[in-house]
């Protein structure tokens, strides 16, 4: 694969967690209990697991052994928390994959420059690894039934939107120019909310929204590859992916069972009603001139090898993003991740495309991916406050 990819020009710039059975506990028997001392009780409430008396006859029952057995049981070590191992390995992947998605993405783009054809390819990759994960039961099947379709579809509608855009973006400007317009996206969920959601923020909300206009802005004064077309495009990536998670909210709130790694396989299966025929309407006149030139650059298997690994890549990236969700890390801990792995993408396609970027690009991308740093910060403390007035107000009542 290193071949293909040194032969694409240097144009310059997503858990699989089984869920646990849940324990049944038997209501109508109970085990006898040991006799244990009062002293072991009291370790057993400080985290220390008493060791139970042994079993000892009548005329041994005499006060010097209960001494004798908190002395036992106080000399237990209490059990180390587990360490949950899978977290960094979870976080590591999500990167790792987040950075080969994108320099493969872009290769496949300079080699096979149709992104409409590019983009349904990966949606269809996406569902075909979840129904192998499905079919296998390596992954649980969603129970779904013909309503939560119909709640799909405009959620898969603004998906299509959201992901074709930011593909035809990707071809149009350098990946590192393309994810910092897209760190712009809390702009449109701040300003959408409200009449969509009649959710309304605090001034503090607002206020962290300027570091993301201005990274922005900053960023793309000194852009070498700057186009409108690609800023057009990766900004209308931004609204539909906002316009998604909106309308998921609106439309998905009965189907909460349905865990975020099946939802993103769902969605990109639904996707493809609306993908499938406008790539066809859009590109199905240049499909077949386009791949024999690529096929002239990397030969046949060498343009085929780039779709497969892109597509495989697109989907371990999202889903190794739910992964990390489902380890019960906080909102802030995830948007700090979240953050740092787009400066990774940035930093690594800079570094692999050698795409020349000004001292007033680096200011630019570092203020703006600084702002969605500080506006995670600022609704979680919103969400916190919400919550504590709730709670207040349920016990003034």
């Amino acid at each position: 694969m290193q071949s293909v990819l040194s032969r694409a020009p240097a144009i310059a710039p997503v858990s699989t967690t089984r869920r646990q059975t849940p324990t049944v506990r038997c209501l109508g028997t109970q085990l006898p209990r040991p006799a244990v001392s009062v002293a072991a009780g009291v370790q057993s409430r400080q985290g220390v697991v008493p060791r139970p008396l042994q079993h000892v006859s009548q005329q041994q029952h005499v006060r010097g052994e209960s001494v004798i057995a908190a002395s036992s049981a106080a000399s237990v070590p209490a059990e180390a928390p587990k360490s949950n191992w899978k977290l960094p390995v979870y976080i590591v992947l999500w990167y790792a994959f987040n950075i080969i998605f994108n320099i493969i993405n872009k290769s496949t783009l300079n080699t096979f420059p149709c992104p409409w054809f590019i983009g349904t390819w990966q949606l269809v990759a996406s569902g075909l690894f979840m129904a192998f994960l499905w079919v296998t039961r390596l992954h649980p099947v969603p129970k779904v039934d013909s309503k939560f379709f119909l709640a799909l579809l405009p959620v898969a509608l603004f998906h299509t939107v959201g992901h074709i855009a930011a593909v035809v973006s990707f071809s149009q400007m350098a990946v590192s120019f393309t994810h910092i317009v897209k760190s712009a996206e809390p702009v449109f969920s701040v300003a959408l909310s409200g009449p969509l959601l009649g959710v309304g923020y605090p001034w503090y909300v607002w206020a962290s929204l300027l570091p993301i206009v201005a990274g922005c802005s900053l960023s793309a004064m000194k852009e070498v590859s700057f186009a409108w077309s690609g800023f057009n495009n990766a900004m209308i990536s931004n609204m539909g992916m906002v316009l998604r998670n909106i309308y998921s909210k609106k439309s998905l709130n009965d189907y909460k069972h349905i865990d975020g790694i099946n939802l993103f396989g769902l969605i990109s299966i639904a996707s493809l009603i609306y993908c499938l025929p406008a790539s066809l309407y859009f590109e199905a006149g240049i499909w077949k001139s386009m791949w024999e030139a690529s096929v002239l650059k990397t030969g046949e298997w060498g343009t085929a090898q780039l779709l497969l690994w892109g597509g495989l890549f697109y989907h371990l990236y999202n889903q190794l993003s739910y992964m990390v969700l489902d380890q019960g890390i906080s909102p802030v801990t995830f948007s700090v991740g979240n953050t740092m792995k787009r400066v990774a993408v940035v930093v690594s396609s800079v570094m692999f495309f050698k795409n020349p970027v000004s001292a007033m690009n680096w200011v630019g991308s570092f203020i703006a991916i600084l702002g969605t740093y500080l506006y995670s910060l600022a609704t979680d403390r919103y969400a916190d406050e919400k919550k504590k007035a709730a709670a207040a107000a349920k016990k003034a009542q």
